[in-house]
This record gives structure tokens, C-alpha cells and sequence, in this order.
């Protein structure tokens, strides 16, 4: 009878193993009317609902099998991902230290808290955690990256160098490190590592995710070199790979611009809320559009903290507002407005801020400034814009860990452009006292002028530390890290 009960257990792992998650909530469901107590197969239930995106049940198998076994360290890990999945930041964090209470060398708890910490900008904590995986275990690929973006965040380069070679001689084909050095080398300077790279290519079991990383990195390099041609046709090869593993249609942006469109006068006669004692100021443009410089130079103001790129509102309109490409007034008017600000607040207060005033780098938010203006209508809204001909190719040569398919076609991303033109033209004509359009290379050739605009629009008093941006220590997440941790510069205007 017990090796039919063990025979029968490792039949459901191996469906879990296939990724057949239904299958295997099934079979688990019909083993546990005999056998409600197994708090392993509950768990494995769980992880099943979280692969299939079903959290709620996730987090109620997760919760289940630790009540069963408090000392279940999987479970407890686990429900800490599926409450982090969920923005339930405080909690997440509980869990995870929970389990290095357990067990302090529990590796994926550690680095599972160092990538929340390294998220909510308390960065110098998200390092310790990194390197304490690493002492226990020097054969964590994933850790080697993670540590790396930390230090680079907080500009210590030379640190993360020293990290991403050591990782690269542990593991070649690790070349999500070769990208991320390649973003902090000057190849006019350093004559070995892009030989290295091009004889990598022509390892033949790298699959199309490792090709795409190091076809970005050589395209830069060849691009500090001056080779625009050698450039554009790596950073042509890596799009086309990145582009294929992307579902994406642009008619559905074309047919939301539309209804957003025909229906902003629904939005613009609703109440507006009070949005309390803090005051947002939204940041959003395209990619490579400046936003990451903007954000920088506010967050030097001494009464300003940032929270970097954090696309909770973007998400929260996308999955609970939008459907089938239009605004859904009867869910709108169904959910409380005031819990939708407050729950945006709380999960702000998860992130590493000292002040009343917070910037949040949402760069899609203009496909909702109208949610934007109902919710928040004091926010000052910044739009960064930049020469159209500079930010194409700063969009096409430039690797997105996530995003929309017409960032990796040329094609496509000239009719997003064109798109966007129409959308921002629509907002600066309904919201055109409201929003701030700062443009990339005005700030950068009289950035003085240009900041104190910016400052004043903001309803802030001035402070000389925005012009000294570079010296900041508050962190910076995004591609633009290595840039936007420098001294104005205006290299990358008319490319």
C-alpha cells in the first residue's frame, strides 16, 4: 500500500515537471479527499496555480500547507512570491525573512528578498543579501546578475565589473553579463572584451535568448567604435530574435487611442478625487526619451524621493479597467475610488522615501492620463520628448528586458510612433495646462533654463543640488542607468 501511495505522489510530480499545471491540480485534488494533511502535495497545488497566474488560490494551497507544517520552508517561500505578485509587498517580506529564520542559508528566500529590496530602492540591503547567497553557493548564475544591477545602480561600477567577470568565467554562456558590462564599457578604450564576444557567436548551443543579449552587446560596442554599420546589423539580428518571442498586435493600441478618444468626455465628467497630503508627480514619455534624466534631476530636490519605474497604476488600468480595448465604465463606477488611491499608497510606502512629494516613472501612463486626472487631479504630469529621428534609433538599438512588440521592429515602431504623436497631441489639446512637455535636447543644451521651469512647474522651491544631479545617490533602475549618473552631456543629440 505505501509504494502504491509514493508511486502514485511521484506520478503527480512528473506531470508538474511536464508544466501540465491543470492536469496536476486535478490528480492533487482527488489524492487529498484521502489524504487532506500532505502538506507537500498542497504546496506543489499551489505552485500549479501560481504557473497558471491563479493566485488567489495559490496563496490559499500556500497558507494551507503551513498551517499543516509551520515549518513547511517551500510553502512559506512560495506564498511570499504569490503575495509579492499581488503588490503585497510587507507581507512578501515577512515570509522571506521567515524562512531565513528557519533556515538562514535558504538561498532562493535570500535572493528572493534581495530582488524585493533591490525593487523598493533599499539597494545597499539587496547587496548584503546577494552576497550572502553567493557565500553559500558560488554557482548562482541568476544571483552573479542581480548583485551586478545593484551595484550599477548605485554607481559602483568598478564592483559590478569585477562581479560580471567573475561570473562570465564561471559560466561563458552566461551572456545576460556580457550585455550588462557592455552597457558600463568604452570599447574606444577596451580592446578585449568585444573579440571575446564575437568568438562566443559562434558557439553553436547558445539558444535565441543568450544570442539576442550578446548581439546587443556587440552592437554597442561597434557603436563606441564608431562601426555604425557592423552596429546596426547586431542590433538588427538581436530585435528580429526578440521580436519573434513577442505577441503583439499594434491594431489593438489603434483601436484603443480610439475608443480612449471617443469616450474621454464620459471620464471628464466624473468627480474628481482628493489624493490626501502626498503629492505624485508622474514622469512618462518613450523609452529613451529622457524620462530617467527628468527623474534624476527631481529626486536630487531636497523635498523629493523617487520610486523609480514602477508601473503599478499602468498595470492596476490595464487588467481592472480596460477590456476589450475601451475604458469599462460600469467597473469604473463599481470600485471605490477612494481604496484604488489608498491602496496606491500603501504600496509607495513599501518603497525607501523620506518625503511628501514622490516622483513615479510610469513611461506608458499616457494611454491613461484621463484615469489619471479622475484619480489624482492635483499630480503634475511631465512629458518628455526628444528629437523623433534620436529616439527611434535610441529605441531599436537598445535591449528591453520587458515590452510591447513594436520596440523590437522598425516597421512597427514606426506606426507606434506615429500612434503616440496622435495620442500626445490629444492630451496637450484636453490637459494642455496640466502637463509639463520638457524636450530632451532643450534640457540638455540650456539645462539651467530648463530645470528651473521644470522645478517651478512642479510648485517647488528651487535648490541648487538639481543641477548636480550626477552626485545623487538615489537609484536608478532603468537602461539609462550608466547615463543618467553623469554630468549633462549632449553626445546623444542628432546620432
Amino acid at each position: 500500500m505505501r509504494l502504491d501511495f509514493k508511486k502514485e505522489i511521484e506520478l503527480i510530480v512528473n506531470q508538474f515537471k511536464k508544466k501540465k499545471f491543470r492536469v496536476t491540480i486535478n490528480k492533487i485534488s482527488s489524492f487529498l479527499k484521502k489524504n487532506p494533511n500532505n502538506d507537500f502535495l498542497i504546496n506543489l497545488r499551489g505552485l500549479s496555480f501560481q504557473a497558471l497566474n491563479e493566485l488567489d488560490n495559490s496563496i490559499k494551497d500556500f497558507r494551507s500547507a503551513i498551517k499543516f507544517n509551520p515549518k513547511n520552508i517551500a510553502a512559506i517561500n512560495n506564498l511570499g512570491n504569490s503575495l509579492k505578485y499581488l503588490n503585497n509587498i510587507r507581507e512578501a517580506e515577512i515570509c522571506y525573512t521567515d524562512c531565513i529564520k528557519i533556515n538562514a542559508n535558504h538561498i532562493s528566500a535570500l535572493n528572493n528578498l534581495g530582488n524585493l529590496k533591490l525593487f523598493t530602492n533599499f539597494t545597499e540591503e539587496a547587496i548584503s543579501s546577494f552576497k550572502r547567497s553567493l557565500s553559500i553557493d558560488e554557482n548562482l548564475e541568476l544571483t552573479y546578475i542581480n548583485l551586478a544591477q545593484a551595484l550599477q545602480k548605485i554607481n559602483k561600477f568598478e564592483e559590478a565589473e569585477d562581479i560580471l567577470l567573475k561570473a562570465l568565467i564561471k559560466f561563458p554562456n552566461l551572456t545576460k553579463a556580457d550585455k550588462l558590462l557592455s552597457s558600463q564599457i568604452n570599447y574606444n578604450i577596451n580592446q578585449k572584451h568585444l573579440p571575446q564576444m564575437l568568438k562566443k557567436l559562434e558557439n553553436t548551443n547558445l539558444n535565441n535568448e543568450q544570442k539576442t543579449y550578446l548581439y546587443f552587446a556587440i552592437s554597442k560596442a561597434f557603436e563606441d567604435q564608431k562601426k555604425y554599420k557592423e552596429s546596426y546589423e547586431y542590433f538588427s539580428m538581436g530585435n528580429k530574435f526578440k521580436r519573434s518571442s513577442i505577441k503583439f498586435d499594434i491594431k489593438d493600441k489603434i483601436e484603443l487611442f480610439n475608443n480612449l478618444r471617443s469616450n474621454y468626455h464620459k471620464l471628464d465628467n466624473l468627480k474628481k478625487a482628493a489624493t490626501g497630503n502626498k503629492k505624485i508627480i508622474f514622469i512618462f514619455g518613450l523609452p529613451r526619451s529622457g524620462t530617467t534624466l527628468v527623474e534624476k534631476i527631481l529626486s536630487s530636490h531636497k523635498d523629493v524621493s523617487s520610486v523609480g519605474e514602477i508601473n503599478y497604476l499602468n498595470k492596476f488600468f490595464s487588467n481592472s479597467l480596460i477590456q476589450n480595448n475601451e475604458i469599462n465604465f460600469v467597473r469604473l463606477n463599481s470600485i471605490n475610488k477612494e481604496k484604488v488611491i489608498n491602496d496606491y499608497f500603501e504600496y509607495l510606502d513599501n518603497f525607501n522615501i523620506n518625503s511628501n512629494v514622490i516622483t513615479d516613472k510610469s513611461l506608458g501612463i499616457y494611454w491613461h492620463l484621463g484615469l489619471i486626472k479622475y484619480y489624482f487631479p492635483q499630480a503634475k504630469l511631465i512629458h518628455c520628448q526628444r528629437n523623433i529621428k534620436d529616439n527611434y534609433l535610441s529605441i531599436l538599438k537598445n535591449l528591453f528586458e520587458e515590452g510591447e512588440g513594436w520596440k523590437f521592429s522598425e516597421l512597427e515602431l514606426v506606426q507606434y510612433l506615429n500612434l503616440y504623436s496622435k495620442i500626445m497631441k490629444f492630451w496637450n489639446d484636453k490637459l494642455h495646462n496640466d502637463i509639463f512637455n520638457i524636450n530632451y535636447e532643450q534640457l540638455v543644451t540650456n539645462n539651467e533654463a530648463e530645470t528651473k521651469d521644470l522645478i517651478k512647474f512642479c510648485d517647488l522651491d528651487w535648490d541648487e543640488n538639481c543641477l548636480k544631479h550626477h552626485k545623487s545617490n538615489s537609484p536608478i533602475k532603468t537602461l539609462s542607468v550608466n547615463q543618467a549618473n553623469k554630468p549633462i552631456y549632449n553626445t546623444s543629440i542628432n546620432i
